[in-house]
């Protein structure tokens, strides 16, 4: 049995969910350069595989394709 105190357990959580953030902010943007057509479904199902948060589509959307002219 490990034993810890709940000071340090809370620490290594909020470290644990700020490495997890960093990943998902990372793999949000390999996703957008990679599968540009199914960016918003993919970025969705890593958020949702890892307990995130899931995007605002339309929010993301803007924010990672700005619009373009052309096809």
């Amino acid at each position: 049995m490990i034993e810890l105190p709940a000071t340090e357990l809370r620490h290594l959580l909020a470290g644990a969910e700020r490495d997890l953030t960093d990943f998902y902010q990372l793999a949000a943007d390999w996703i957008a350069q990679h599968l540009p057509d199914q960016a918003i479904r993919v970025t969705a199902a890593v958020a949702d595989a890892l307990d995130l948060p899931q995007p605002n589509a339309a929010a993301w959307k803007s924010a990672k394709h700005p619009p373009h002219s052309g096809a």
